[in-house]
C-alpha cells in the first residue's frame, strides 16, 4: 500500500510518543521500587544487561568455556534473578511486572520495526492516518454498499424500470470496488440531483480504502477553491499534486464550480490522471448535452472518451427518505 508522507510522520510520531511514555513509566516505577527495596537496583541492572552478557559469551573466547555453556549459565542466572525480583516486589506490595517496560506493542517494543521490516502496529497506524486524511478531504460520510436502498427507485422487476437500471449500476460499482487496482478504469456517474451518485461514490471510496489504497474524495468546488487560492498565494499547499498521487481520485459534483476560470484546472487534473493511467470517479448533475455546452472540447473528449458512463435515473430519493 502507498501512504502519504504526512501519514508516515504521524505514525512515527505516535510510535515515538508511545515509546517515551513506556520508558518514562518504567523510570517512575524503578524509582518507587528502588525506594521500597534498594536491593532491586542490582538485580534489575543484572537482568537488563543479560543481552550484553550473552553477546560477550558468544564472541569472547578468553574464558576457555564453550559459548553454549556460558549462554546456558547466563540464562539460568537470569531466570533466578527474575524469580528473586518477583519475590521482592511481592513482599513490598508491588505487581510482579512492575519493573517491566509496558510497551503498547510487545512485538517491536514500539520501535515500529522487527528485523528491519515494518511491524503490524506501524502498518495499522499508517492505515489509520491515511483513512483519517481521506476523511478530512471527504465532504460526506463514507458508506457501504449494503446501505444502498434499491427500494427507493420505482419500477419493480421491469427491465426498463429505474430500479432495474440502478441495480445494474450498483452491481457494476460493487464489481469495480472489489476488483480495484492501479490500472482500473475511470467512471463518470451522472444524472439529476438526489439519485445516489455521491452515495455510491462514497461506497466505492470506503471499499477501496479498506483494500489498502490511498483515496482522495472531495467536492470539485472545494478542489477548485483550494487550487485557485494556492495559485494566487492566498493559501499554502499543493492540491493538484496530491490529487495526482492518489490511487483513486473521486471528484463530486462536477458543474458546481463557477464560470470557466476553473477549466484549466479541471483539464490538468483529467490529463494528469489519464497520462499516469490512474483511475478517477467523477459525479455530476449535468446531462451529456449540458456537459457539451458547459465545457470545452478537450475536457468533454476526456470525460466521454476515457470514462465509463453510468447514467442515474429515477426520482429524487431524498424526498422519499424525508417522507419516511
Amino acid at each position: 500500500m502507498k501512504y502519504t508522507e504526512q501519514a508516515y510522520l504521524k505514525a512515527e510520531n505516535e510510535l515515538n510518543n508511545r515509546r517515551k511514555a513506556a520508558e518514562n513509566e518504567y523510570l517512575d516505577h524503578c524509582a518507587k521500587a528502588y525506594e521500597a527495596a534498594p536491593e532491586l537496583i542490582e538485580i534489575n541492572e543484572k537482568i537488563t544487561s543479560v543481552n550484553c552478557e550473552i553477546i560477550k559469551a558468544i564472541t569472547d573466547r578468553s574464558s576457555g568455556k564453550k559459548p553454549s555453556e556460558l549462554v546456558m549459565q547466563i540464562k539460568e542466572n537470569n531466570r533466578l534473578a527474575h524469580e528473586k525480583k518477583a519475590a521482592i516486589l511481592k513482599k513490598v506490595g508491588l505487581p510482579q511486572d512492575f519493573l517491566d517496560h509496558k510497551y503498547t506493542c510487545r512485538i517491536c517494543n514500539d520501535s515500529g520495526f522487527v528485523d528491519g521490516i515494518r511491524c503490524k502496529c506501524f502498518e495499522q497506524l499508517l492505515e489509520e492516518y491515511s483513512i483519517s486524511e481521506v476523511s478530512q478531504d471527504c465532504d460526506i460520510k463514507l458508506h457501504s454498499f449494503d446501505e444502498f436502498m434499491l427500494s427507493y427507485y420505482p419500477g419493480g422487476n421491469d427491465s426498463n424500470s429505474p430500479r432495474h437500471q440502478m441495480e445494474l449500476i450498483l452491481n457494476k460499482c460493487i464489481e469495480y470496488a472489489n476488483n480495484f487496482g492501479e490500472n482500473s478504469g475511470s467512471l463518470f456517474l451522472y444524472g439529476n440531483t438526489g439519485l445516489g451518485k455521491t452515495f455510491l461514490s462514497s461506497c466505492i471510496a470506503n471499499a477501496v480504502i479498506n483494500k489498502g489504497y490511498f483515496v482522495v474524495f472531495r467536492s470539485i468546488l472545494k478542489v477548485f477553491e483550494d487550487a485557485l487560492a494556492e495559485h494566487f498565494g492566498k493559501k499554502t499547499g499543493n492540491t493538484l499534486e496530491k490529487l495526482s498521487k492518489a490511487d483513486l481520485l473521486i471528484l463530486d459534483d462536477l458543474g458546481s464550480e463557477f464560470g470557466s476560470q476553473s477549466d484549466p484546472i479541471l483539464y490538468q487534473i483529467l490529463n494528469d490522471r489519464i497520462n499516469l493511467n490512474k483511475p478517477t470517479v467523477i459525479t455530476s448533475n449535468l446531462s451529456l448535452q449540458e456537459l457539451n455546452g458547459r465545457y470545452n472540447e478537450r475536457i468533454v473528449s476526456r470525460l466521454l472518451g476515457e470514462f465509463r458512463r453510468f447514467p442515474f435515473v429515477g426520482e429524487d430519493i431524498r424526498f422519499k427518505i424525508n417522507r419516511n
